[in-house]
């Protein structure tokens, strides 16, 4: 009866909505126990859902702390407290790769939304060479001729699945009449951040001045501490579209499957989950934090707009930027051939993800 450990990094709700696919799939095979550990917002994705896992003492604020020593012995600390498993696939928690090569002598995999060469750091990939093999869940598309590690890489695609209702079950569930006119602004778990504050206001903004009277923007987050400076940044008139915020809720899918257009982080992993199913999606561009992210990600942004999957709308151009991207949007939501533009980029699933961790394992 093998047991899996599976680890969670927090820093927003990507990582442990990816993962808890691929986990609901490894427990399906009979005798197959899957042991969970996550730090941070992953901690309250999983909470959310009822699902029950060992917090791992590491704050995710900053985007640097769960890579530096404080995040080792954290990790170090955390995996000496439980049984040692048969497998260990880690999701960009690094430190559990030397700790179960090293020190329990098992097996390792490591799933990533991308290589250190995609930050410019080509060397640094040298940490994954003791992985038994490095996921990377992004498009093959994006994969570089060469990286820096001797570890087996594959290209398996975001792993997506299917919104479990229809549009018309979906707006039935949330009290929404098939005619009105709703948007859903989706910011995920660090809706705190100054980046999701700008898209915020931009994407207000462009709603209070542009929507018809009665239209509802749904914002899933709690209301901020401090207000947002929302403007309309064309002196347009206000047309009475109305802000609702919504809160967290751990069922984001029924509230996209019931909107006519979502607005969401283009640097996140809800945008591909959107372009796989069909809703009309504005990812929104924010310039003075995407630096901070690997090349693949607004590559993957390109990919998918070129193929007419997704509008995007820069943040720094102001409320009129986000309302074009929202109209580029609902009106090709009836493309006859978006579902043919899906099928060639390349997706995975908790199946197929799973499938592979179970191959090596068997192995």
């Amino acid at each position: 009866m093998p047991e899996i450990l599976f680890l969670t990094r927090g820093h927003g709700f990507g990582h442990a909505a990816r993962d808890l696919r691929v986990i609901q799939e490894l427990r399906r095979r009979p005798g197959t126990t899957v042991r969970i550990m996550a730090n941070g917002s992953a901690v309250t994705y999983y909470a959310m859902r009822g699902v029950q896992c060992t917090p791992i003492e590491l704050p995710d604020e900053d985007y640097g702390e769960d890579f530096g020593e404080g995040a080792a012995k954290a990790v170090w600390r955390a995996l000496a407290s439980v049984p040692r498993p048969d497998l260990v696939v880690s999701d960009e928690v690094m430190w559990a790769l030397p700790f179960a090569r090293e020190v329990w002598k098992r097996p390792c995999v490591m799933l990533l939304c991308a290589l250190w060469a995609e930050y410019g750091m080509p060397d640094a990939d040298r940490f994954f060479d003791t992985a038994d093999e490095v996921l990377v869940l992004d498009f093959p598309r994006n994969r570089r001729e060469s990286y820096g590690t001797t570890a087996p890489i594959g290209f398996l695609g975001p792993v997506v699945q299917p919104f479990p209702a229809g549009r018309g079950a979906a707006r039935s569930a949330l009290g929404i009449a098939e005619r009105d006119e709703v948007a859903v602004l989706s910011l995920g778990g660090m809706n705190t951040r100054p980046e999701s504050r700008r898209m915020a206001t931009a994407a207000i903004g462009a709603w209070r001045a542009h929507a018809g009277p009665g239209a509802r923007l749904l914002l899933l987050a709690d209301p901020p501490a401090e207000p947002l400076p929302v403007h309309d940044g064309d002196g347009a008139p206000a047309g009475g579209g109305e802000v609702v915020w919504a809160g967290v809720t751990p069922e984001p899918e029924t509230y996209y499957r019931a909107a006519d257009v979502v607005l969401n982080d283009a640097m996140g992993s809800t945008v591909c989950d959107l372009a796989w199913n069909g809703v009309p999606a504005v990812a929104l561009l924010d310039e003075e934090s995407a630096a901070g992210f690997p090349k693949t990600f607004p590559g993957r942004i390109r990919h998918l707009t070129a193929a007419g999957l997704i509008e995007t709308a820069p943040v720094h151009e102001g409320p009129p930027a986000v309302w074009r991207a929202i109209e580029r949007a609902r009106a090709g939501a009836a493309a006859p051939d978006r579902a043919a533009a899906r099928e060639g980029f390349g997706w995975s699933t908790g199946e197929t993800v799973a499938q592979r961790l179970f191959e090596l394992l068997d192995a």
